[in-house]
């Protein structure tokens, strides 16, 4: 056999065995390696019991599942009760320690919703997006009244506590936010503490300049920026309350209606809220 021929066989032989095969083999392996994962969660709702319990159990899905490397919180809320405002901050700063966050605010993101949001690495803005809110409102309790067809041991025992009580509890609730405004902003701040706590709220550009933000730009940039802090290529994205089959509009009862059954804008149960409420008419109700 005339040398060149048995060459021109070992080269095909060695393109077969250096190349071929090692793609054949990459292959086979990438369709048996799971794909990375950004995880989405949405807070659209007012933030309640149940909302916020829907919250929180994505967040714990994120925190647990290997295969999401990032998140992305898509905000479009006005706030919700300062309780389970709360426990959604705490739990996404949980999972901050773990893996990259990324909020990107849509529409508002106001009082509580920005509260939570205080816990993202970063944060990005639709340009025409509100920002800020920051602070408390609360239904004083009624003046405490003698009943007499009802006996209580102590003059607050119907009435839970005095006013003045009420007042400071929802001072140290405001603290509590600001604190975290510092925490989570820290360094970027163009604005001083009191002045947050007037209880503004701002355009997105405006936001951005006082350093409430990190930058303006859409959902995918967010997702872009959560695939580089979390290393990743090649990832899908994966919306985690489908993951989670749960229902959505959870938040329709929050608010009181009127007296012809449109809703107030108002929350119906009397308590503590971090919540933007931009129709000022009336009161709680």
């Amino acid at each position: 056999m005339p040398s060149n021929q048995s060459d021109d066989r070992f080269g095909i032989s060695k393109l077969i065995l250096y190349i071929f095969i090692p793609c054949i083999l990459g292959m086979i392996l990438a369709a048996f390696i799971p794909q990375p994962i950004i995880g989405l969660i949405e807070l659209r709702d007012p933030i309640d019991n149940k909302s916020g319990r829907a919250l929180t159990e994505q967040i714990q899905y994120a925190y647990d599942n290997n295969h999401i490397k990032a998140v992305v919180l898509i905000i479009d809320c006005p706030g919700g009760t300062v309780n389970d405002t709360e426990l959604g901050f705490l739990e996404l700063n949980r999972l901050r320690e773990r893996k990259p966050v990324i909020a990107i605010v849509q529409g508002l993101s106001a009082s509580g919703a920005y509260y939570i949001s205080m816990a993202a690495d970063e944060i990005i803005s639709n340009p025409s997006a509100m920002i800020g809110n920051v602070g408390v409102i609360g239904q004083l309790p009624a003046v405490p009244i003698i009943l007499e067809e009802i006996y209580s041991t102590g003059p607050y025992k119907l009435w839970g506590q005095a006013r003045d009580t009420y007042v400071r509890q929802i001072e140290i609730m405001k603290e509590d936010f600001l604190q975290a405004v510092e925490f989570g902003r820290g360094e970027n701040l163009a604005i001083t503490l009191e002045e947050i706590s007037r209880g503004e709220i701002y355009s997105a550009n405006e936001g951005l300049k006082l350093g409430l933000i990190d930058a303006l730009g859409a959902q995918s940039n967010a997702i872009e920026l959560a695939a580089q802090k979390a290393h990743i290529a090649h990832y899908r994205t994966v919306h985690l309350d489908e993951e989670l089959n749960q229902e959505n509009n959870m938040g329709s009862s929050f608010f009181a209606l009127d007296e012809n059954g449109e809703i107030t804008g108002y929350p119906k149960e009397p308590g503590f809220y971090y919540l933007y409420i931009p129709d000022i008419k009336g009161g709680l109700r």
